[in-house]
């Protein structure tokens, strides 16, 4: 296929041994931590391929009809945005590690991938994708819960049980999913506060070391003393 259409390459990048590879940096720690999301994303698309089995009985005129169409219309979402989440997991990881082990200039051409604006944008597209198709997936797990406690026949409940149990899971449920959309936004609070108080932390030393390399530049060369 490569030598007639070129739509395979059987070439790979070349290994070369580097004693930097053994240890432990800054870009590794951030990547396992970016890893272990895009398992959970997988994990949750796992459980959100069902919305391919459910039922498409849509009906547009009664209020159980809606539900369903919402709990779909949500469960599907949450199913794009969770694979989004597994793509750009999987894919940074596996091209940053590939270009760290690229040679002795490895972790620099991986920086500049991993800090690239559009690698950088899509990341935080992908966290946000995850995280917040976590509420979506309760809220919609509860819809169609408490709409299968009146398409399933149960004997020793009449109608207007059925309805209410439905009701106060969908509720539990709905709560649920709000508040883990509040975990989310106070967890988003305290890191960007954590962050910005780091930054502006550390501001004045960093202007400090800056004036004074710039004060040694202006000098000139010097001899050493010893």
């Amino acid at each position: 296929l490569e030598n007639t259409f070129g739509m395979i390459q059987s070439e790979s990048m070349d290994l070369q041994n580097d004693p930097r590879f053994f240890q432990g940096n800054i870009l590794n720690k951030r990547l396992s931590a970016f890893a272990q999301l895009s398992v959970v994303s997988s994990l949750m698309v796992g459980a959100c391929s069902h919305v391919i089995a459910m039922k498409k009985e849509f009906n547009f005129v009664t209020v159980e009809g809606w539900l369903r169409v919402i709990s779909f219309m949500m469960m599907s979402v949450v199913l794009i945005l969770n694979i989004i989440a597994t793509y750009v997991g999987m894919a940074q990881t596996y091209h940053t590690y590939r270009l760290e082990t690229a040679g002795p200039t490895g972790f620099e051409i991986a920086t500049s991938y991993y800090l690239n604006p559009n690698i950088v944008a899509w990341r935080h597209i992908a966290v946000k994708c995850l995280l917040n198709g976590l509420p979506l997936y309760l809220i919609s797990t509860g819809i169609r819960v408490s709409m299968s406690f009146e398409t399933e026949e149960i004997q020793s409940m009449s109608k207007g049980n059925s309805r209410i149990l439905g009701g106060v899971v969908l509720g539990v449920f709905v709560i649920s999913g709000m508040l883990m959309h509040y975990i989310h936004s106070k967890h988003q609070a305290v890191f960007r506060g954590n962050y910005e108080y780091a930054k502006v932390t550390e501001r004045p030393y960093i202007e400090k070391v800056n004036e004074l390399m710039v004060s040694q530049r202006n000098r000139g060369p010097r001899a050493p003393d010893v």
